[in-house]
């Protein structure tokens, strides 16, 4: 009924990917985001371990950013190599209320 995707080995980014520089990682990216008309995300971090990391430029809500981040990676995936996925840029709380309360969390 369901296929069992837990014993399936994630797929790792092609040695063509990693002898890419930098600036051509970023230019093959920015191409495919240009291609979907996303310039709403620019492009944060491309190291050669896959983890494409993008920056959101302009609010977009959440129940669109999902879809829209899975339908980037599969192009990613199909175009360039198929071991890139996609992340955000991690940002915090901009909440103007929690943020008067005081309240700090530490990490570990």
């Amino acid at each position: 009924m369901f296929k069992n995707f837990s014993l399936v080995k994630t797929p790792l980014t092609s040695d063509s990917w990693k002898q890419l520089s930098n600036k051509k990682r970023i230019e093959l990216i920015n191409k495919e985001l240009k291609k979907k008309n996303l310039e709403k995300f620019e492009v944060f971090e491309v190291p050669d371990n896959g983890n494409i990391v993008l920056k959101v430029l302009e609010p977009i809500p959440s129940n669109i950013r999902g879809m829209l981040l899975l339908d980037l990676e599969d192009q990613l995936k199909s175009n360039i190599d198929k071991g890139l996925t996609t992340w955000l840029e991690p940002v915090g709380d901009k909440s103007k209320l929690r943020n008067l309360r005081g309240i700090a969390f530490k990490s570990n």
